[in-house]
C-alpha cells in the first residue's frame, strides 16, 4: 500500500521543524547551560550576591509600583470610557493604542527633555522663581516607574475594555433591583466579570516591567536585573560575567513562565461564561458636573500617555535648544540626516518584509491546521508558536545569541543577516497565529466540505476557498506582527552585527552616544511608518466580502 503525504501533513511537518529549530532548540539550549552541577552552583551563588539582591529588589520595587499605577489608571480609564457617553470615543480607543507603537525607552528620551534637570518643566519653574534649583523628576527608580506607567497602562485598559464589551446588562440590572449602589455593583458584579482581562493586563505589565532593560539604561539605572543581564552578556570579555548575565536571563525566564502558568491556573479556577448571549450595557449620560470630571480624567490620562510622542516630534524638529524651556530654532535637519545613513531604514523594511512572509506562511497555515484538524503534533505547534508571546525579548535574544553562534549542519546562522528577520518573525508570530485561528473558527466548514465532495484536493481548497474568506483576519494578524517587528529592540540588540542595524537599534545607539535629536528623528520616522501602516491596512483587515 502506497503512503502519500498530503498538503496538511507536509505543512504540519515543516511547521514542526520550524518550531523545534527556532523556538524549542534556542530556549532548551539556554536552560541546559545551567543544568550542569558546576553551573547550578554558580547560579545558586549568584542569587546570594549583594549585586543580585540589590538588582532583584529594585526590580521588584519598580514592577510593583508600575503595576499599582497602571491598574489605578487603566481600570477606571477603561470602565469610564465603556460605561459613559464620552465625546469622540472611537478616536480615544484608537489613540490609546499609540503608546504601544513605540518602544518604552523612547518615552524615557522624551521625558528627559521634559522633566530632566534642565528640561522644560524645571526651566519654567526656575524662570518663574518657584524653585531655586532643579528638581530630580526623572533620574532614578521613580523615573523608570513613571515611563513604564505611561507606556504600559494601555495594556490594562485595552484588556479590561475588551472584557467589558462581553458584560451582560441583566446582571447589573438584577443587582440594581436588589438595591445595590453603583460602587457596590462595580465590585460585586462588574469587577468579577472582567477578571480574565484584568489578570491578562496584570501579567503583561508585570512581564514587560520586570524584563525591561532599555528604559532603565536610558535613565542611567543599571542596578536592576534586566540591565545587569544586558551589560554582562554584551561586554563579552570576562567569561564569568557572561555566565552571570546568562543566569540572570534564565532567572527572568523562570519568573515570567511561572507568572504565566499561575495566571492561567487562576483564570481556569472560575467560570466566566454566560449561558446566553449577553445583553450589552447601555451608555450612561451622567449629570453635567460628573461628565466634566469624567471627560477631564479620560482626556488628561490620554494626553499624558501621548505626551512622550508629542515631545518626540519637538525634539526631532529642534535645531537649537540649550537651557531654554523650548527650542529657539527649528529645522528639518535631524529628519533629513537620518536618511543619509540608509542602512537602518533599509534593514527595517527588509527584515519587516521577510518577517511578514514568515508570519503569513507559518502563522496562518499553522492556525488553519490547528483549527481544522486533530493531531497530537498540533498541540506542540500551537504551544510553541504561542509561547513566544510570553517569553521576554531579552530571553529570546540571549537564546539566539548562544544557540546559533555554533554551526548547525555546517551553517552558522548567527553570522548571517537572515537570522535577524527569522528571530523577529519568530518573536512576533503569535499575533498572526491567534488572529488567523480566530478567523478560521468563524468560517463555516460547509464550503470546504462541499469542495472535498466534488473531488478538490486540500491545497486547492485552502488556496481558493479558505484563504480568500479568511484574508481579513490574516491581514490583521500580519499587520500587528509587522508593527511589533518594526518596534522590536529587546531581542535584536543581542544578535545584530555592524551593518545589520534596524531603526530601533540605531535609536538606542544614538541615545547611548548622546545624539538625542537624531534618536528622536528615528523615533518620529518609526511612529509615522507604524501609524500609516495601521491606517491603511487596518480597514482592509476588517473588510469582508
Amino acid at each position: 500500500m502506497e503512503f502519500r503525504l498530503g498538503f496538511i501533513e507536509i505543512a504540519r511537518i515543516i511547521i514542526l521543524i520550524y518550531v523545534l529549530l527556532f523556538i524549542v532548540y534556542p530556549i532548551l539550549n539556554l536552560l541546559i547551560m545551567i543544568i550542569t552541577p558546576e553551573s547550578f552552583m554558580e547560579f545558586v551563588g549568584l542569587l546570594q550576591k549583594d549585586i543580585f539582591q540589590t538588582a532583584f529588589w529594585n526590580t521588584v520595587y519598580v514592577t510593583i509600583w508600575t503595576l499599582v499605577f497602571t491598574l489605578g489608571i487603566g481600570v477606571p480609564f477603561a470602565y469610564f470610557l465603556f460605561r459613559y457617553k464620552i465625546p469622540f470615543k472611537k478616536i480615544i480607543l484608537a489613540a490609546v493604542f499609540m503608546p504601544t507603537m513605540i518602544p518604552p525607552f523612547v518615552g524615557a528620551l522624551s521625558l528627559i527633555f521634559l522633566f530632566g534637570r534642565f528640561g522644560t518643566i524645571n526651566l519654567l519653574l526656575l524662570d518663574a522663581g518657584l524653585i531655586k534649583r532643579p528638581i530630580n523628576f526623572i533620574y532614578g527608580l521613580h523615573g523608570v516607574i513613571l515611563v513604564q506607567t505611561l507606556t504600559f497602562f494601555p495594556w490594562v485598559a485595552i484588556n479590561v475594555y475588551n472584557n467589558l464589551l462581553k458584560l451582560d446588562r441583566s446582571l447589573e440590572e438584577a443587582a440594581e433591583t436588589l438595591g445595590a449602589r453603583p460602587l457596590r455593583r462595580f465590585f460585586t458584579v462588574t469587577l468579577p466579570s472582567i477578571i480574565p482581562g484584568l489578570v491578562t493586563g496584570i501579567f503583561l505589565v508585570t512581564s514587560f516591567s520586570f524584563t525591561d532593560y532599555a528604559t532603565p539604561i536610558v535613565l542611567g539605572r543599571y542596578d536592576l536585573l534586566a540591565p545587569q543581564a544586558f551589560i554582562n552578556i554584551l561586554q563579552a570579555i570576562d567569561e564569568s560575567r557572561v555566565r552571570m548575565g546568562t543566569y540572570i536571563v534564565v532567572f527572568l525566564l523562570l519568573i515570567v513562565i511561572s507568572l504565566f502558568f499561575a495566571m492561567k491556573k487562576y483564570i481556569s479556577l472560575r467560570e466566566y461564561a454566560s449561558l446566553r448571549l449577553p445583553k450589552p450595557l447601555e451608555e450612561i449620560d451622567p449629570p453635567f458636573r460628573r461628565k466634566i470630571l469624567l471627560i477631564l480624567f479620560i482626556y488628561t490620562t490620554l494626553f499624558l500617555a501621548l505626551l512622550p510622542h508629542i515631545y518626540i516630534f519637538i525634539i526631532a524638529l529642534s535645531k537649537t535648544w540649550s537651557f531654554t524651556p523650548f527650542p529657539t530654532e527649528w529645522a528639518l535637519d535631524n529628519l533629513i540626516k537620518i536618511f543619509e545613513t540608509k542602512t537602518p531604514i533599509v534593514n527595517t523594511f527588509l527584515y519587516g518584509f521577510i518577517a511578514v512572509i514568515i508570519c503569513f506562511l507559518f502563522g496562518s497555515t499553522a492556525a488553519y491546521i490547528i483549527a481544522r484538524t486533530r493531531h497530537p503534533l498540533n498541540d506542540i505547534i500551537d504551544s510553541g508558536l504561542s509561547i513566544m508571546f510570553v517569553v521576554p525579548g531579552i530571553v529570546v535574544g540571549t537564546s539566539y545569541l548562544f544557540a546559533f553562534a555554533r554551526p548547525i549542519l555546517g551553517l552558522a546562522l548567527g553570522s548571517i543577516w537572515l537570522i535577524m528577520p527569522l528571530m523577529l518573525a519568530t518573536r512576533r508570530i503569535t499575533y498572526s497565529l491567534r488572529y488567523s485561528y480566530a478567523t478560521f473558527l468563524s468560517i463555516s466548514k460547509s464550503m470546504e466540505e462541499s469542495a472535498y465532495v466534488l473531488g478538490e484536493k486540500p491545497l486547492k481548497v485552502y488556496l481558493k476557498i479558505v484563504l480568500p474568506n479568511a484574508l481579513h483576519g490574516i491581514i490583521a494578524g500580519v499587520l500587528f506582527s509587522l508593527i511589533m517587528v518594526f518596534n522590536e529592540l529587546t531581542s535584536s540588540l543581542f544578535i545584530y552585527k555592524p551593518g545589520w542595524e534596524t531603526v530601533t537599534i540605531q535609536m538606542f545607539t544614538e541615545i547611548t552616544v548622546g545624539r538625542l535629536n537624531l534618536a528622536a528623528a528615528y523615533a518620529v520616522f518609526l511612529f509615522i511608518v507604524s501609524f500609516i501602516i495601521s491606517t491603511i491596512l487596518f480597514p482592509l483587515s476588517i473588510k469582508r466580502e
